[in-house]
């Protein structure tokens, strides 16, 4: 009876409105109209949808319809202009409905101008939202079955509201925890909604029957020749005999997608093979490119220095990077991994030296145990950065262990032989000193929750890690030193198109006096995955007097960035950024720091969006600059969000 007689008010509103429209038709052919729109928001709607949307984008949608998007256009008569509301009354409803603001309502005003030209006026009043209450019903006679069940549902409904897209979600899980504990294909063999306006509540009355519950039985594989059908076998994620779980078929899908050798996976129950009891799997792939090439180039800015020797630079020292990645995906058939990299950055010095890298690497699945992978790399670098111009050969085997889900650990060793050459702050020592060699042994632990690599919208990532460092040629022994690093992203909508991310990371390095350590294992911060306004290493306090800076034993950083993404392919970013350093203290007096202090930045960035990844354009701002030491702004540019 309630939404009878809503309707015969709609009605009754909309008759008046085409009736004052006729009345003036004589005088309006082939005319220009207004519409502004005006949308009463109560506290109820803002609580629900206003973090989320902002108010505005409820705003944009209306007038996106055509009685707003269309009205510099010629409209031949009142006729077709009434149509033209007519339709856009409708879908107001149909918006306010998917919103769960079942009795909004919708008023008009028209005028007509000094000017002779109409003006309308529409008036949205979305009302409250309704609540979400629900009935459900389960076809399986068995007590228990039911009661567990149905809490679990009612105890979601809670936090839900009597939105189509809080139905769809509802539905959806109702589904789905069927599927996590055995039940095949559960099927909704009815759904109802019933509206009380008097209590401003929606009643969802379901009807389910869960099907078959079942388990896990034989895998059949339909793979390309070129792959070894067991390096598939390894990443099944439940063993045959386990009860079904839908989220295992997902775990093994997203699994093989990762490797990046396949451009097509499907892993489902085999339909035709189901039993009352068993459900037999089969996963079907398709071969990816099996060579790829990649191509990118990366740039941020470099504070000016003046170097000695090998690593005289003019006073205008910039960083680019082009790379380019040559990539096996599935070398030897086994899943494996062989890349070469080529790196070059062009600097302009008196002996004309330009800065490379050459790197060749095998990635190796299922070495030692299922799903462990092995990663062999062999690599020649020579750069200059800010403190000093170095030539690195190094050679490691690292290798990481899937200990539970989205948790791994990684350890290995990694050689290397080092020449490590210094502005004339640290100069003066003997040359023997400038070259050492070193073995690392680290073991690190990571657990990623993130939905993506180069561009998280949700998630966390954490990792903590322990190195121990034996030199040789150098003032120290052995060295010992610890990072633990946290990130998290959280979605401001439903869409995933506002993102709050923050990322904070302690690196530290024990005992030994800082004069000690040789100048590239100690530790700096700025730079393009740091304290952004400032250049590589160059937000840590300078020596006072000189053009350098320290560097330290331990460090703090952290990162802050609100991002949004405007349409398809771009979107923007605004950071706040800082770090600290500290111990670095030196024994000498005439080495000694400026005041310590927190060195923080602030900039904005625009982003490309591509299948690999986002492009990222940062602009970032030092606060506090240093004059002659930071620069006034860094710009950077590389592949993947800055954390």
């Amino acid at each position: 009876m309630a939404l009878k007689f809503f309707r015969k008010i709609i009605f009754s509103l909309y008759f008046f409105l085409f009736s004052a429209l006729y009345a003036i038709d004589e005088g309006f052919h082939d005319f220009y109209y207004q519409a502004d729109l005006v949308i009463d928001m109560e506290r109820s709607l803002l609580g629900r949808i206003g973090d989320l949307f902002t108010g505005s984008e409820i705003e944009d949608d209306i007038l996106s319809l055509r009685t707003f998007s269309e009205q510099n256009k010629r409209v031949s008569n009142l006729r077709a202009l009434s149509d033209r509301i007519n339709a856009d009354i409708s879908e107001i409803h149909k918006k306010a409905h998917n919103l769960g603001f079942y009795d909004a309502t919708v008023k008009y005003k028209t005028h007509v101008s000094d000017n002779n030209k109409l003006l309308i006026t529409i008036f949205v009043d979305f009302g409250q939202i309704f609540k979400l209450k629900l009935n459900v019903n389960y076809t399986n006679k068995d007590e228990a079955f039911k009661k567990e069940y149905s809490e679990k549902l009612k105890d979601k409904v809670a936090n839900l509201t009597a939105s189509i897209s809080d139905m769809k979600q509802l539905i959806t899980e109702a589904v789905r925890d069927l599927q996590k504990n055995g039940y095949y294909n559960p099927e909704v063999k009815e759904k109802r909604v019933w509206l009380n306006y008097a209590l401003k509540e929606a009643v969802l009355n379901l009807t389910i029957n869960p099907g078959k519950k079942v388990i896990f039985s034989k895998v059949t594989i339909n793979a390309f020749p070129d792959i070894d059908p067991k390096f598939i076998e390894n990443r099944i994620a439940w063993q045959e005999g386990e009860l079904f779980d839908i989220e295992k078929l997902e775990q093994t899908s997203d699994g093989l997608y990762a490797t990046q050798i396949f451009s097509k996976v499907k892993v489902e129950a085999d339909e035709k093979k189901i039993t009352d009891t068993e459900a037999p799997v089969l996963i079907s792939v398709k071969e990816d490119k099996k060579h790829t090439v990649d191509l990118s180039l990366l740039y941020s800015g470099m504070r000016s220095m003046n170097f000695e020797k090998k690593s005289n630079t003019n006073r205008r020292l910039k960083s680019i990077i082009g790379r380019i990645s040559w990539t096996n995906c599935n070398a030897f058939g086994g899943g494996e991994k062989l890349r070469f990299t080529v790196e070059g950055t062009p600097v302009k010095v008196k002996e004309r030296r330009t800065d490379y890298a050459f790197e060749a690497a095998l990635v190796q699945p299922d070495v030692f145990i299922k799903n462990n992978t092995a990663e062999y790399i062999v690599s020649r670098r020579q750069e200059l950065t800010n403190v000093f111009f170095k030539k690195n050969d190094k050679v490691s085997a690292l290798f990481s262990y899937p200990i539970w889900f989205f948790t791994a650990v990684r350890s290995g060793c990694i050689l290397e032989k080092n020449y490590v050459d210094s502005c004339e702050e640290f100069s003066g020592e003997e040359d023997e000193r400038k070259r050492y060699e070193n073995l690392i042994i680290p073991i690190e632990f990571i657990l990623d929750r993130t939905d993506d690599m180069l561009n998280p919208t949700q998630g966390y990532r954490a990792f903590a890690s322990y190195s121990y460092i034996k030199l040789r040629h150098a003032k120290i022994n052995n060295l010992h030193t610890a990072n633990a690093g946290f990130s998290y992203n959280l979605p401001l909508d439903d869409l995933k198109k506002t993102i709050f991310a923050f990322n904070i990371e302690n690196k530290m390095i024990f005992g030994k006096s800082i004069d000690d350590i040789p100048l590239d294992k100690r530790v700096y911060a700025g730079g393009m995955a740091s304290v952004r306004g400032y250049a590589n290493q160059m937000a840590t306090d300078a020596v006072i007097g000189r053009d350098t800076v320290m560097g330290g034993k331990r460090a703090i950083e952290f990162n802050t960035e609100l991002r949004r993404k405007f349409s398809t392919d771009f979107g923007g970013v605004i950071f706040f950024d800082g770090a600290k350093v500290f111990q670095n203290h030196s024994r000498y007096s005439d080495m000694q720091i400026e005041k310590k202090r927190w060195f923080h930045s602030v900039g904005f960035g625009i982003r490309y969006f591509t299948s690999v990844g986002p492009i990222r354009a940062d602009f970032a701002f030092p606060i506090r600059r240093r004059k002659g030491i930071d620069s006034k702004m860094q710009f950077i540019l590389s592949l993947g969000q800055a954390f």
